[in-house]
């Protein structure tokens, strides 16, 4: 479905929060940007009543754990040590000391020792060894289902490098690879009993959050990640004690429940998919990708770029072995509508609207989008096919068109803390003609700024495939033209992670990201050829 581009920009903030990347049924949170969710948003802490599930839902599917094997009619193990693609330090593997039924519990057991296994989650030749094992179950294809509940009673492990998951991953990847096809995190935490970290934590205050999330958007690394943490009340861990986590999943709404209490809502008014189709991204429609039969997972990672890069950081071999014990799963089908899942709700008006990410519009350009020997990007008007957007993890950048005397309208942004940027979005350009003797060329005028703080130039062909450069700055309250050569900033590459842009692939033409507090106005840019 073709949606029109837009051109203007109201005086409003933008965000875009990225995570990882995952591939087949593996987590993978690549970024650093995955640790906002270890600190934002505030956690929340359970003061609501519980809630009675409804009498409509229907016992689906269950396993009570009660007989002296995993039962391989209702779970398949995953095994390899691939580290799901976000430097996790675990094998998977299907051993009996790492999955095992015991008192009438399933416990998946991480350890400390060295293990040999594929390298890769395909099935491909290669191998890797890795310092931990642990499990990793999943019903796919023995369990799929289209909306419903779904419970586990569990008691998490504790201490630095442990992570904990109960979530469900599509069956049949309708939209595309990950994250357009969807993730639904249930229950995920990392660390706890370790020193908090969360934002307003008291002095000697222990981990004790548990998260619940959504993964969509567009496949990796164009994908977005929304959700909430919350506390139990009284100052109780997880950790210490069997629990119940839990989703009612019906049409275009999820909705999260600790201990039968509802504290978070996600809709679908906030969530999207968009995969590509002939060269251009299309979307998946207004439930995508949440519309889809899904399986569940239950994992226990260890490390990897959540876990090990929050609270005390790393992985701490002490407090291992570490047990992931399940007590039951089970799964409810709604009696009242079994096809859109609708009509047992449980609600608490406590609970919190996460805002989640409202899709963005698909840019198609005219036949012209990119090319020479003039590409006139912004002069009162934004080019058909491009669009302002931003990363605002923290609230803090600010982007407006406003009326300068003398120019007409100009670009202003503002930008109040560290982290952040804006950009001028675009569908996917080969630009590649603009390296042979090509400039990007811009007016500035730097309004304010706190410091001397660094202000970065890039193009990107999707994170971590960027190229930045630091311009130098025009004196405070002066306009200047900005030029800077193209092939000279893309063979840059990414100061921060490793990668280089791709200029027969650009997707933001233009990313501007002062390193601290500043304000700017920019106006007039185009890409040009170098006067000989």
């Amino acid at each position: 479905m073709k949606q029109p581009a837009y051109s203007k920009l109201s005086a409003v903030a933008l965000a875009v929060t990225l995570a990882g990347c995952a591939s087949s049924d593996n987590k993978a949170n690549t970024e650093d940007n995955v640790l906002e969710k270890t600190s934002t948003p505030k956690a929340l802490v359970l003061t609501a009543a519980p809630l009675k599930p409804s009498e409509k839902w229907d016992l689906l599917w269950s396993d009570e754990f009660d007989g002296d094997e995993i039962d391989k009619k209702k779970w398949e193990f995953v095994a390899d040590c691939w580290g799901g693609g976000n430097n996790e330090q675990q094998c998977y593997t299907t051993r009996k000391s790492n999955a095992f039924i015991e008192d009438g519990k399933l416990n998946i057991v991480a350890k400390k020792g060295s293990f040999t296994g594929p390298d890769n989650a395909d099935g491909n030749p290669g191998t890797r060894t890795l310092p931990y094992t642990s499990a990793k179950l999943r019903s796919v294809g023995k369990g799929n289902w289209k909306y419903g509940r779904f419970e586990v009673r569990a008691k998490l492990p504790y201490g630095q490098g442990t992570w904990p998951a109960f979530w469900m991953l599509p069956t049949d990847w309708v939209y595309g690879g990950w994250a357009a096809s969807g993730e639904i995190d249930i229950m995920e935490a990392v660390n706890l009993k370790t020193a908090s970290t969360e934002t307003g934590a008291a002095d000697g205050e222990l981990e004790s959050r548990v998260f619940g999330s959504l993964h969509y958007g567009k496949p990796w690394p164009d994908n977005v990640f929304t959700g909430q943490a919350t506390h139990l009340p009284g100052n109780v861990n997880p950790a210490d004690d069997f629990h119940t986590y839990a989703i009612e999943w019906e049409e275009g709404e999820i909705r999260w429940y600790l201990d039968n209490v509802h504290f978070a809502t996600q809709r679908a008014d906030g969530w999207y998919s968009q995969h590509m189709e002939d060269g251009v991204y299309v979307s998946g429609g207004k439930n995508a990708p949440f519309d889809q039969k899904f399986h569940m997972l239950l994992n226990l990672a260890v490390g990897g770029n959540w876990a090990a890069n929050a609270n005390d950081g790393g992985i701490d071999s002490s407090v291992f072995p570490q047990t992931l014990a399940i007590d039951y799963v089970r799964v409810y089908r709604c009696s009242a509508d079994r096809w859109k899942g609708k009509g047992c709700a449980a609600v608490s008006e406590e609970a919190k609207l996460v805002e989640g990410t409202p899709e963005p519009e698909i840019l198609i350009g005219d036949g012209n989008f990119g090319k020479g020997p003039v590409f006139n990007v912004y002069n009162d008007a934004l080019a058909v096919g491009a669009a302002f957007d931003g990363y605002d993890p923290k609230k803090v950048v600010t982007q407006e068109e406003v009326d300068e005397e003398g120019r007409g309208k100009v670009w202003k942004i503002t930008k109040t803390g560290d982290v952040g940027n804006v950009y001028l979005r675009a569908p996917q350009t080969d630009m590649s003609h603009w390296m042979d003797g090509g400039e990007l060329v811009f007016d500035l005028n730097i309004v304010s700024k706190e410091g001397n703080p660094d202000l970065l130039i890039k193009m990107d062909s999707g994170w971590p495939n960027a190229s930045d450069i630091a311009i130098e700055q025009p004196a405070v309250g002066t306009w200047s033209e900005v030029r800077i050569n193209v092939a000279d900033l893309i063979s840059r590459g990414n100061r921060f992670a490793g990668g280089k842009a791709d200029i027969s692939r650009i997707r933001n033409i233009l990313v501007i990201e002062p390193l601290g507090p500043m304000t700017m106005k920019v106006d007039n840019i185009r890409f040009e050829y170098a006067s000989k």
